[in-house]
């Protein structure tokens, strides 16, 4: 089940879990506004107070007022049976409401509790409450969007939030011209034109290259340091405002230091959509993705921050066994990314790893091989024995029968999940945050 592969991911994280567990309705001061009845005879009399009969020594208020207002037996006195003329006026006051966590938040909790009391856990009641059917596939990415707004939880939201800039930029050239004229001064030199706009994420969609061996390294560079250039000679110029002549400008994106969230999660783009035929199918390629994920080169201000500002830490991959449309999601996790210990989630069944069996597993293609162990070695120091061609021999003849052959992780082409999966999602944990992320 999707939701319980990714949840592991993020219950792993000791801070974000304290976070979720530690969740409560929140009790805030608001100001409301309340309308009440009130007597217009009294309420001008409170008015009048402070005025000249309401002031001076307390002995002659009597003697000034009667001065003012000489008794008259003609005057008209108010009938006793009128009753008295109200209005309604609004005034303000301040009160204590309590404020519920969202139903999401606490079906999330019951998930963790059930993961803190059993390594399978159940995300039943956080299906129901997300109105999700937990018989049915759901795609990961989707399910992730979707489900950090429902939580309605900034405090988790701000572990995974991000920002990009997309920019339009002028090209200025600012070489000698062909006449060898001197270039101008920065002085004299007009600033490029440009148009910015910060995007916000979640997750960085990484493409996955088809017939070939790609890395997330290579293609968050080309997405974040290698502009598309749009020439004018071209007919693809860029219009800095209405009415202005088109110039040349580079159109890209750019990373920086204030928008690297602390959990980065890439999600590797594995499913493609063919507009003839009209089909879906998943695209099982080789992408390799490092432990350490350094970012100094890719990010625009990098030497502004600390060393470990830009440097990311492997810490969990959800792995998508299957076709598109159907399959299984399980994960990987390094519950401490100080230390190489490695799990593998799925379900109820949990085992202990080696990183050579993630990579197996993880990184797609058609050939994927973990670390022989040094038994497999002849005693001349070949590597070849009797032993290792009858096995070759016998996987040629079981190649045969791809369909027949069981899936095991020692010695053969494809790690746990066979020759359909590849990892689906990457969560790095930023190193610089890891003393409050991984206390």
């Amino acid at each position: 089940m999707q939701p319980l592969s990714q949840l592991q991911c993020a219950y792993h994280v000791p801070y974000l879990r304290k976070l979720i567990l530690e969740a409560e309705d929140e009790v805030v001061e608001v100001e409301v506004e309340v309308e009440e009845e009130v007597d217009e005879e009294e309420e001008r009399r409170d008015d009048d107070e402070g005025g000249e009969c309401g002031s001076g020594d307390a002995s002659a208020i009597g003697e000034n007022c009667a001065a003012e207002r000489p008794a008259s037996c003609d005057e008209e006195q108010p009938d006793a049976t009128d009753a008295p003329r109200k209005r309604t006026r609004i005034r303000k006051e301040t009160r204590r409401e309590t404020v519920p966590i969202s139903q999401a938040l606490r079906a999330l909790q019951q998930s963790f509790g059930s993961l803190s009391r059993s390594t399978a856990g159940t995300t039943a009641v956080l299906c129901r409450a997300l109105g999700i059917n937990p018989y049915l596939q759901q795609d990961g990415q989707e399910f992730w969007k979707l489900f950090i707004p429902e939580l309605d939880f900034p405090k988790m939201a701000e572990l995974y939030s991000g920002h990009f800039v997309d920019y339009l930029r002028e090209v200025v050239d600012d070489d000698e011209d062909c006449a060898g004229e001197e270039k101008k001064s920065d002085e004299d030199a007009t600033a490029p034109r440009e148009r910015i706009k910060n995007e916000p994420f979640l997750d960085l969609s990484i493409p996955v290259a088809e017939g070939g061996s790609g890395s997330v390294e290579s293609t968050l560079a080309e997405m974040f340091t290698q502009p598309e250039l749009l020439r004018v000679s071209e007919g693809n110029g860029w219009r800095p405002s209405k009415g202005s002549p088109k110039v040349d400008a580079h159109k890209g994106s750019s990373l920086q230091l204030a928008g690297l969230p602390s959990l980065l999660q890439l999600h590797l783009k594995r499913f493609k959509y063919d507009w003839d035929s009209g089909e879906t199918s998943k695209i099982n390629d080789c992408c390799s993705f490092p432990r350490e994920l350094d970012l100094s080169d890719i990010v625009e201000d990098a030497s502004s921050g600390a060393e470990d500002d830009a440097i990311y830490d492997l810490q969990s991959i959800v792995i998508h066994k299957g076709e598109y449309g159907s399959g299984h999601y399980y994960s990987y996790v390094r519950p401490d990314v100080n230390k190489d210990r490695w799990y593998r989630f799925d379900d109820e069944l949990v085992v202990e790893v080696a990183y050579e069996d993630v990579v197996a597993d993880a990184f797609g293609g058609a050939r994927r091989k973990r670390n022989r162990s040094r038994g497999n070695s002849s005693a001349d120091g070949s590597g070849r024995s009797g032993v290792v061609r009858r096995r070759g021999l016998f996987r040629l003849i079981r190649s045969l029968f791809g369909f027949l052959r069981p899936v095991r992780i020692g010695g053969c082409n494809y790690g746990y999940g066979g020759r359909s999966s590849s990892a689906y999602q990457l969560q790095y944990t930023k190193r610089s945050d890891a003393s409050k992320l991984m206390y």
